[in-house]
């Protein structure tokens, strides 16, 4: 779509970052800036759908309501108009957003391989900052619905490919189907469930009205696979996978890291309660009895293959 050097729109293309179905993101600078952002510039061929450019309106407007430091900040948003006749008649300008930009992977970089074991501290800390993040757009009146950690953006790059010793930092991300607490439009269009079916609340899957506690379980949800590699219910297909969150018991984590203490399956028992009621009220809640749990246990050494045992002070 660009090239380094391109500019749009008053910003200058610098590389490309990643790109999905809908949309490519690059890092990107502006002359008069104060470092670099993350450009988000819409697919001309997505541009057309409504759906698309609505969730592309809703990232930027709701995001930009929230003023937290561990939520990525919105900073400007505009419109590309396309070449004339491109396209035909109906082709919609494409759009982008400029947002803070951060210089590490997504939370899923820190979901641990085969074999291989979890970075505690890292993963703890990550949490702690996305639990404030998550409560303070509570606190606002405004569900994310769509937590999971390819949504969290962390501070830098991790292990190997990380020269900088500070600690990481996370960022809560993409509130493209974010909504308000009072918002009654449908949580299903054509029946199909809007959200990450792996970290979808029953309330959400059966399509009731949402509450705080929705965004909580799929906190919860996303913390189990930081922890263990996958997500609570890894099944073959979607049917399996929404029966399980409605039915099946919650994972006991110990049966995949031996080394937890047995309290953690009970935390995560609470956490993923099927009903909103019986989980934790906030989850900053759930996290620091995480961290005091943890505080004296020993851990593997993170992504070795083997029990590397070494001591975790407060």
């Amino acid at each position: 779509m660009f090239e380094a050097g391109d500019r749009v729109d008053g910003f200058t293309i610098d590389e490309f970052v990643g790109g999905g179905a809908s949309a490519d993101v690059f890092r990107a600078h502006r002359e008069d800036g104060d470092g670099p952002v993350a450009l988000k510039v819409l697919h001309p061929n997505a541009a057309d759908h409504a759906r698309v450019r609505e969730r592309f309106e809703r990232e930027f407007g709701i995001a930009s309501l929230l003023d937290h430091p561990h939520i990525v900040r919105m900073r400007a948003h505009g419109e590309i108009a396309a070449p004339p006749g491109s396209l035909g008649p109906r082709h919609q300008p494409s759009m982008w957003l400029a947002m803070q930009y951060a210089a590490g992977p997504a939370a899923t970089a820190l979901v641990p391989g085969d074999n291989a074991e979890p970075d505690v501290d890292t993963i703890l800390r990550v949490a702690g900052q996305i639990a404030d993040a998550l409560d303070h757009a509570h606190g606002q009146d405004i569900l994310h619905r769509d937590v999971k950690p390819a949504n969290i953006l962390l501070s830098r790059p991790l292990g190997s490919d990380a020269d900088d010793p500070t600690p990481v930092d996370a960022y809560l991300s993409d509130f493209g189907i974010a909504q308000f607490l009072d918002d009654t439009k449908p949580l299903a269009r054509n029946g199909r469930v809007q959200g990450s079916i792996g970290y979808a609340s029953p309330e959400l899957l059966h399509a009731h009205r949402l509450s705080p506690a929705s965004d909580n379980y799929s906190f919860a949800c996303s913390l189990v696979e930081l922890f263990t590699g996958t997500p609570p219910y890894p099944r073959h297909t979607a049917f399996a996978i929404t029966y399980a969150h409605i039915n099946d018991d919650p994972p006991r984590l110990t049966r995949r890291r031996p080394w937890l203490p047995s309290a953690m399956d009970s935390i995560f028992a609470k956490a993923l309660a099927k009903a909103p009621q019986d989980r934790y009220p906030t989850c900053t809640e759930f996290v620091d009895i995480l961290v005091r749990l943890m505080r004296d246990v020993p851990v593997p050494e993170p992504g070795r293959s083997r029990w590397w045992g070494r001591p975790r002070h407060p």
